[in-house]
């Protein structure tokens, strides 16, 4: 597998949605989630975009922007989970597009979709590199791969959650969002899979793994909300860490949710 790219042009300049091959892990799990409950999934090979879904792209596919903070090159914000998969959604009309068929070339029947939760955390992970171990995705220092907000210490540690709060530590250094891929990439080639912007997953949520599906798919319920992965510019770094998990209801959207897209057979 190699990378896919498609070039469009812009307000005068060109602009490109890169697709990172991920390869699936053929026989050789990896540990999915953290501490002791670790789960091994199964995960096939698909290709995933190098940087969230930009402004320039959403409007190059809807003829329209939703962000609330406007820029082409940032990632798109401010859109739901039902904002992308609706009839007549994002998704659709992106798929509907000759987008797909251009990009994959002679590789038929390609798709576009979100990723499941178990597919964003093995790629988060780096993928086949995934037993690196890093806390974020491609390192252990979020300033090396993740625009986020206030860093927990050992100080915060000794004072506690609710004290934090009490004392208004959490609120931290100023944050904005920024441009797409102006940190490192991960062991693929994948940037802000820390921090920027949440992005969302196709699954519904649920906190016992042992319902999450072991091939890589997504969970589908019972329940309603679906999941975020990977944190924003304003959270704490331990949320823009490859394996905290939150949800939120799919017709939620603000100024700091995303999403990242698959490409792989329908």
């Amino acid at each position: 597998m190699t990378s896919l790219s498609y070039q469009w042009r812009a307000a005068g300049r060109e602009h490109e949605l890169l697709l990172v091959p991920v390869p699936g892990t053929n026989g050789q799990p990896y540990l999915f989630g953290r501490g002791s409950g670790r789960r091994p999934i199964e995960v096939s090979s698909f290709y995933l975009s190098a940087t969230p879904v930009t402004q320039a792209l959403w409007l190059h596919i809807t003829g329209g922007n939703p962000a609330k903070f406007s820029g082409l090159d940032y990632p798109v914000e401010n859109v739901s989970w039902e904002h992308i998969n609706a009839p007549g959604g994002f998704l659709d009309r992106l798929n509907s597009s000759d987008l797909a068929a251009t990009i994959a070339g002679d590789q038929k029947g390609m798709r576009f979709r979100l990723p499941s939760e178990t597919e964003w955390e093995y790629a988060a992970r780096g993928g086949p590199g995934w037993q690196d171990g890093f806390v974020y995705s491609g390192s252990n220092d979020p300033d090396e791969v993740a625009w986020y907000g206030p860093r927990w210490t050992k100080a915060h540690d000794l004072l506690g959650w609710t004290m934090v709060r009490r004392l208004r530590l959490f609120r931290g250094r100023p944050t904005r969002i920024h441009d797409v891929a102006m940190k490192q990439p991960n062991q693929l080639g994948l940037y802000d899979m820390s921090g920027n912007v949440w992005e969302w997953c196709q699954d519904i949520c649920t906190d016992d793994l042992a319902a999450v599906p072991e091939d890589g798919s997504p969970y589908l319920g019972p329940g309603a909300a679906r999941r975020l992965r990977g944190g924003c510019h304003h959270n704490w770094n331990f949320h823009c860490s490859v394996s905290w998990r939150y949800g939120i209801s799919p017709a939620a959207h603000d100024g700091c949710i995303g999403l990242r897209l698959v490409l792989a057979p329908a």
